[in-house]
């Protein structure tokens, strides 16, 4: 572990003093092309007049003209400079031109230099011998023994082509043929070479690839990694450029401990939507540790997300996520889930939508990787509707829900149920310039037709169930403004707030399972973490099948500093608790005890425009302890640039209290540092370690840096991340493992990207980087 510190202690050491980089590299790079001079003027160039110079002139008066001697032509955007030109005119529909010896040429998409060429003035076309060309404006380069140029078509026979600079000759493409298609912004070649510093590596008898910011068909820059666990893996993404509204990338990817993994992509955007069809799918997982029941080595995921907007009104939303196994996200890398979520959603929502109303069709699934003997339940069909009327009874606003849905489990023990909602609501907002005082009173109602799991051992439950809690609502809140300035050159606002709720007690144990009525929290209903925003919410309890009773009140505020200067706010204090005047409870076996609830604290403090810090704090009054804490402190001085320190603690009593056991053993205590830094305009780096000092274990740790030039990067990575327990290994809370990866990635560059990389960098990790509240 030593070693790792001190890693990340001369990162972040590096960091605070490489201050300053050279001058942005993009500018850099477009220094070293040539630039159009002058006022580009548009139109048909072949309709202006063709202005020629030179030190002498033959004129056969009207058909040709031979000048010699520094020969100047210029016709619209294009110049010609040559020794020797021959002008032929055959009528005023037909100019040509012949250039002898060497010549220059430039127009506001090319510069061409090389020995003998001839032209047609009328139609901007252009052969061209031994000819080495620029393109204007952008990287791009080449040569060619001959080409035919036209106005949206270059045809270059014997051709290469870089993006690279000048006297920078780190990759070309060569070619028998080179068709360059202007308009389009793409490149076709046929038997085609690509070199690294002179050296053919590479072969394909035709290629495509870009010269410009358009999408283009082609094969994407591999990548190369090595893991303790996979072995070496090499992949190589291809993009098909579809249509302009669809596309898609078909990535093979190689492990040498595992096998072959198919991974297609398709994006698409269409009057029935946007949305994205991916897969991933290897036929047959070599890797021993990978045991799984039965002989079916298949891995796979299967992930659909569609939005889509129809007759005007109507609204369709799908995200789909499934996998082969409850391994899956641990054992490998993929954009659409992730094994610290521990689940993968499985839903759709079909609305309609009006002012005043809107009605609604929606299914949703989990898919849980944490080894449970009774899973989530399932939701299908969910038919919700909401109505509003603001005025319905004067000085009122009324809202009103309804919900019909039915709740299936995979396991027999588990009863199945349909369950019956509504929820009108009265409240009378009172407002004037003081604050703002709202009445609300609420009726749930709610009716269960409930059916006994198919097991012998499936406890018995209440064919039908109705419960009806009433609720009223009270709460105050203003905004008051400091008359004197605590602190010179900031505004300080008051904002307390103030909230009763009574709901009375309703027994719902009967409500779902029999056979743990402590933990069960019905069918849809998970406890809510608190703090202080949540404080404020009307119930304790996610989804609808929990609802405890209440009497009791919540007293808080937050206090704001803004800069005189600017308006912005600087600083924000925010305290709260809940005073129990009577326990809230769901049946007998589950209450709360003690009269208050933990106290909340939670503030933000930007004290420079470069620094922010956050911080929340809980204290159990209760448990007499701190039960939640979390804080981060972050320096920021430019987009690409950041130092992130964080820690948060969570106590095992805490825990426990919310999972109604004594599962947990351990408090989670846990410190983290990321820094991700441009040191110069060529060099950017990530550093990331995370480490549980309960356990005196590290989480994750890695290292990567991108080495950025105008037509190349590479990227080499470094990281030790936490994996899935091994088939038969010890599996408790003390027992880690770890996956050691090392990488190298790079990209070509067309002229088109010139990002340092960090941001991309900070995305990857077990524990990505997050922007903090917003601050920029």
């Amino acid at each position: 572990m030593k070693t790792r510190y001190s890693v990340l202690s001369v990162a972040m050491m590096t960091a605070f003093y490489a201050q300053y980089a050279q001058a942005d590299l993009r500018e850099q790079c477009l220094l070293g092309v040539p630039h159009f001079q002058g006022e580009e003027i548009q139109g048909d160039q072949t309709l202006l007049p063709v202005e020629i110079e030179a030190d002498s002139a033959v004129i056969n008066q009207p058909k040709d003209a031979t000048y010699t001697g520094d020969v100047a032509i210029k016709q619209g955007n294009r110049s010609i400079l040559a020794d020797e030109v021959r002008v032929e005119q055959n009528g005023e529909q037909s100019r040509r031109a012949f250039l002898k010896g060497k010549y220059q040429y430039q127009d506001n998409l090319i510069q061409a230099q090389g020995r003998d060429a001839a032209m047609d003035l009328s139609a901007e076309t252009a052969d061209l011998q031994n000819t080495e060309f620029q393109l204007v404006g952008r990287q791009g380069r080449g040569t060619a023994e001959s080409g035919s140029f036209s106005k949206n078509k270059r045809i270059l026979k014997n051709a290469t082509f870089t993006a690279c600079l000048p006297d920078d000759n780190a990759w070309s493409i060569e070619g028998n043929e080179m068709i360059q298609h202007v308009d389009e912004e793409y490149a076709e070649i046929w038997h085609a070479r690509f070199k690294v510093l002179g050296m053919p590596i590479f072969y394909s008898p035709y290629l495509q690839f870009p010269i410009g910011d358009r999408r283009r068909s082609g094969l994407l820059i591999p990548s190369f990694s090595r893991s303790s666990k996979d072995g070496f893996t090499y992949s190589q993404p291809f993009y098909w450029n579809i249509a302009p509204n669809m596309d898609a990338t078909i990535t093979p990817t190689y492990y040498s401990r595992r096998g072959w993994q198919i991974s297609p992509e398709y994006r698409y955007l269409t009057q029935l939507g946007e949305g994205i069809i991916a897969g991933e799918y290897m036929g047959k997982d070599r890797l021993d540790e990978y045991k799984p029941d039965g002989n079916d080595r298949k891995r796979y995921l299967m992930h659909w997300r569609h939005n889509m907007s129809f007759l005007t009104d109507w609204r369709l939303y799908v995200d789909y996520t499934k996998v082969s196994d409850k391994r899956y996200f641990s054992d490998f890398d993929s954009e659409y889930g992730s094994s610290t979520d521990g689940y993968a959603t499985q839903q759709f929502k079909l609305g309609y939508y009006q002012p005043n109303y809107n009605l609604s069709i929606s299914g949703k699934k989990f898919q849980t990787f944490d080894e449970l003997d009774v899973g989530p339940y399932r939701v299908l069909p969910q038919i919700d509707f909401n109505y509003y009327k603001d005025d319905l009874v004067k000085g009122s606003n009324f809202k009103f829900f309804a919900q019909v849905a039915r709740f299936e489990n995979d396991s027999p023990l588990m009863p199945k149920a349909w369950h019956f909602h509504v929820e009108p609501t009265l409240n009378f907002p009172f407002a004037n310039r003081y604050g703002s005082l709202n009445f609300e009173t609420k009726l749930y109602a709610t009716h269960y037709i409930q059916e006994k799991g198919n097991s012998n051992q499936a406890g018995e439950i209440d064919k039908n169930v109705t419960r009806v809690i009433p609720q009223v609502k009270i709460d105050l809140q203003t905004v008051l403004e400091a008359d004197k300035q605590l602190f010179k050159g900031f505004n300080q606002t008051f904002e307390p707030r103030v909230q009763y709720v009574y709901r009375p007690y309703k027994d719902q144990s009967n409500i779902g399972s029999s056979l743990n009525r402590s933990v069960s929290f019905g069918y849809n209903s998970t406890l809510l973490q608190q703090d202080f925003y949540s404080f404020f919410n009307d119930r304790s309890f996610s989804g609808l099948d929990r609802i405890g009773s209440a009497n009791r009140l919540t007293a808080g505020g937050t206090t704001r500093f803004y800069s005189d200067k600017t308006g912005a706010e600087v600083f924000n204090f925010s305290a709260g608790q809940m005073y129990y005047l009577s326990p809230s409870k769901i049946s007998d076996d589950f209450r709360t005890t003690g009269r208050s609830s933990s106290w909340a604290l939670e503030s933000n403090w930007k004290f420079h425009r470069k620094w922010n810090w956050h911080g929340a704090y809980q204290y159990d009054t209760r448990l007499n302890r701190t039960s939640l804490a979390n804080t981060s402190l972050q320096y920021k001085p430019s987009q690409d640039k950041l130092v992130q320190l964080n820690y948060r603690f969570a106590s095992k009593d805490y825990i426990n209290q919310n999972l109604r056991s004594n599962a947990y053993g351990q408090d989670i205590k846990q410190v983290g540092a990321v820094v991700g830094w441009e040191l110069t305009d060529r060099i950017a780096f990530m550093a990331s370690h995370y480490h549980d000092i309960a356990l005196k274990k590290p989480v994750e740790s890695q290292f990567s840096m991108n080495y950025n030039t105008c037509c190349w990067s590479a990227n080499v990575y470094v990281a030790r991340k936490l994996t899935a327990t091994p088939i038969g290994a010890p599996d408790t809370i003390k027992d880690l493992y770890y996956d050691n990866k090392f990488g190298v990635n790079f990209e070509l560059r067309f002229g088109t990207n010139y990002s340092s990389g960090v941001r991309k960098m900070l995305k990857k990790g077990l524990i990505p980087y997050t922007e903090q509240y917003g601050i920029n």
